[in-house]
């Protein structure tokens, strides 16, 4: 059996942007976890010593993480095969 680390993810306002790709190559991940930051964001020794990378879903900030890691969540998810209840319900989107 093989175990994979997980990759640590922070939802901040200063990480890269959510794109399809990124979630794609997200839902390929065997183990994802999430910090959420709330109003005054996270300790930085935090950062630098459980984050692998940091998200942001938009050039905007929000009081904190919860809502950002619901829209990561979401959009991950829904790439993961057998999720959605049918294979190609992912192939063709607006």
């Amino acid at each position: 059996m093989r175990i994979s680390l997980p990759v640590t993810v922070l939802m901040a306002p200063t990480g890269v942007q959510l794109t399809q790709a990124l979630a794609k190559e997200l839902s390929g991940l065997s183990h994802l976890v999430i910090l959420c930051g709330h109003y005054e964001g996270v300790d930085e020794r935090i950062r630098h010593a459980l984050v692998d990378r940091a998200i942001s879903i938009g050039d905007y900030v929000l009081t904190g993480g919860e809502l950002p890691a619901m829209v990561l969540i979401d959009c991950v998810v829904r790439l993961i095969p057998g999720v959605l209840g049918h294979e190609d319900a992912t192939a063709e989107e607006s």
